[in-house]
């Protein structure tokens, strides 16, 4: 379905470079302001970790979480999907952000009016994102491959003004629109091919996207040279609100030079499925849930280094597939059906709403626990990944006024399980288990 031949040498390499990066993890004893003991390879337990939050150092702001409607076929978002996708309360996600596809197809329009319709009631964000425009504005005449002709710049801005207006006629807002789905990769299925040049020429051309923000250039890596081409041309700059890219094999990194023209940045496809659509591949339902979990530690270890790169947004692929957040009926999957994966993401999405503020805390970077924290009004939301074996009976949280505290925590056997913590001379005590996510909510 998705570059998968290119997924696995990708898949290759991030093994070899995770495999460098926990050796050197594991040579630490020393892990924030505490120690640690155990062998990384077993059972263990750290005897105390303390870490400082620090709310007056802030980062960036964040827009939010979110996943992806199938973007080809009849299927979506049932009302009830919705509510258990969008939704806050027990046994919801709370995704904030829903990309649909902006189909080169008028016929297909009406098909995802609903869904969207859905997203606008929860208050979520709607990206809409083309895989292609309509062929004959293109040099091939085909949906596949190709590239916009120079002479139809306007004419494809005024389809994509015509899709926002017609989402808008018909009650689904869209907030913000891609200009191409992953133009620097040359696929067999829908799609069109951009250089830098090619942007920033159809940026300079007459005519204007309104009515929603537009994201670009959305590559398949976040290629930085590409980016950094088409921001430097001051005229280009001005018509993207969003700068947007994907993570496959790479590219998770600062952006200097989006954060200098004031952009915001969105992660807005990825996906891990165990290789399992590739040919030949085992199936996804001959996995056993530890490996689907570790794999579901992978992804959420992709989204911290997301929000440590200062990003503002990160966006899932389907939220209802048997890989996902929901279940699809297949692999043995149950349709509608909450997955382990999706409370995974809920951690985030569920926790750290849009306009929470990233701020500091002391645990470095390179530590094998990962840390990040979160602010808005007087609330505090601490999100801690242990991808290790390691347990930490008594992680110690000081530098704020609490008055009260609770964890929720989901591993390979628990989702979301909800404790009330010890608050004792400002600071906060709370217990993480191996190989586990926890999310800490605090009230000051």
């Amino acid at each position: 379905m998705k570059k998968l031949n290119l997924l696995i040498c990708f898949v290759a390499l991030a093994g070899l470079f995770l495999s460098c990066s926990k050796d050197e993890a594991s040579s630490n004893t020393d892990i924030g302001s505490g120690t640690g003991t155990g062998t990384g390879t077993g059972t263990g337990t750290t005897a105390s970790l303390k870490i400082a939050i620090d709310p007056t150092i802030t980062y960036q702001t964040i827009t939010g979480f979110g996943g992806a409607n199938k973007m080809w076929g009849t299927e979506t978002l049932s009302v009830a999907d919705a509510a258990k996708a969008f939704g806050v309360g027990d046994n919801q996600l709370g995704l904030s952000i829903f990309r649909v596809r902006l189909s080169s197809d008028k016929n297909d329009w009406p098909i995802i009016v609903n869904s969207i319709k859905e997203a606008n009631k929860y208050g979520l964000k709607v990206l809409a994102c083309p895989w292609s425009p309509p062929a004959a504005l293109k040099s091939n005449n085909n949906t596949t491959g190709g590239y916009l002709l120079s002479e139809n710049y306007k004419a494809f801005k005024d389809y994509i003004n015509e899709y926002i207006k017609y989402m808008s006629d018909n009650g689904a807002k869209i907030d913000v629109v891609s200009i191409q789905n992953e133009p620097d990769w040359k696929a067999s299925y829908e799609s069109c091919e951009y250089t830098a040049d090619d942007f920033i020429n159809f940026f300079n051309a007459p005519g204007a996207i309104v009515g929603a923000k537009v994201a670009a250039p959305e590559s398949l890596n976040f290629n930085q040279t590409m980016t950094n081409a088409i921001l430097s041309n001051d005229v280009a700059a001005s018509k993207i609100d969003i700068v947007a890219g994907h993570t496959y094999g790479s590219g998770t990194a600062k952006f200097p030079l989006v954060e200098q023209k004031n952009k915001e940045i969105w992660m807005t496809e990825y996906l891990l499925n165990l290789n399992s659509g590739n040919a030949g591949a085992a199936a996804w339902s001959t996995y056993s849930e530890t490996a689907k979990w570790e794999e579901s530690l992978k992804m959420l270890t992709g989204i911290h280094e997301a929000m440590i790169s200062n990003w503002n947004a990160y966006i899932w692929w389907y939220i209802k597939r048997f890989y996902s957040f929901l279940g699809d009926g297949e692999q043995g999957t149950v349709s509608g059906e909450i997955l382990k994966r999706g409370f995974a993401f809920a951690h985030f999405s569920k926790f750290v709403r849009p306009g929470f503020v990233r701020i500091a805390n002391n645990l470095p970077t390179t530590s094998t626990f990962k840390v990040t924290s979160y602010k808005k009004g007087n609330q505090t939301v601490i999100v801690f990944i242990n991808s290790d074996s390691y347990s930490l009976p008594n992680v110690q949280l000081s530098g704020l006024n609490p008055t009260s505290a609770s964890s929720y925590t989901t591993n390979v056997t628990v989702s979301m399980e909800k404790k009330d913590l010890t608050i004792t001379n400002q600071t906060i005590s709370v217990a993480i288990k191996p190989y586990s996510v926890t999310t800490i909510v605090i009230n000051n």
